[in-house]
């Protein structure tokens, strides 16, 4: 969504609130991308400043995401706020304002890309694939015997089997 700067550019203290829904199918980040599955709501207000245009905005949604443990797919809820303040001297003004009129699409992604974390979990509790049979331990017990054998005591195990 393009918002048109113009109203409050130069007057201090001027603001534009903010209420909408991104509509997009996929988000795409990084070399991901993630069906979404409950729309992105963007909320708050955009003012100028002396510092220049000060984004407060809240951002929520769902996507849906794999889990790095068990590989099962599951709704992501993110909820993320917008603490910008846009300055005609920083490099990236002129990547997101163009004639007055802010992407604020592209602020929004970028904004969900870094509240994402690095691995997603179906939850705190799951306990992932069975390494040896690979079945799922969050529905089934499996009979494999995982022996870890610390590396600095497999001198002792090769004696113990001599014996």
């Amino acid at each position: 969504m393009k918002i048109d700067l113009s109203k409050i550019k130069g007057h201090k203290g001027r603001s534009i609130e903010v209420n909408y829904v991104e509509n997009l199918n996929v988000l795409k980040v990084n070399s991901n991308s993630y069906v979404v599955s409950k729309p992105i709501n963007v909320t708050g207000n955009i003012e100028y400043d002396n510092e220049g245009i000060i984004l407060k905005l809240l951002v929520n949604g769902s996507i849906k995401v794999t889990c790095d443990r068990c590989l099962e797919e599951f709704e992501y809820e993110f909820i993320t706020s917008i603490d910008e303040i846009l300055n005609e001297t920083d490099e990236d003004y002129s990547y997101e304002v163009e004639d007055d009129k802010l992407d604020l699409t592209k602020v929004v992604i970028e904004n969900i890309e870094l509240s994402l974390p690095m691995k997603f979990v179906c939850s705190s509790d799951c306990k992932g694939l069975c390494p040896i049979c690979g079945k799922n331990l969050n529905y089934e017990k499996c009979d494999c015997q995982i022996k870890e054998i610390d590396p600095r005591l497999s001198v002792l195990n090769k004696l113990l089997q001599k014996m």
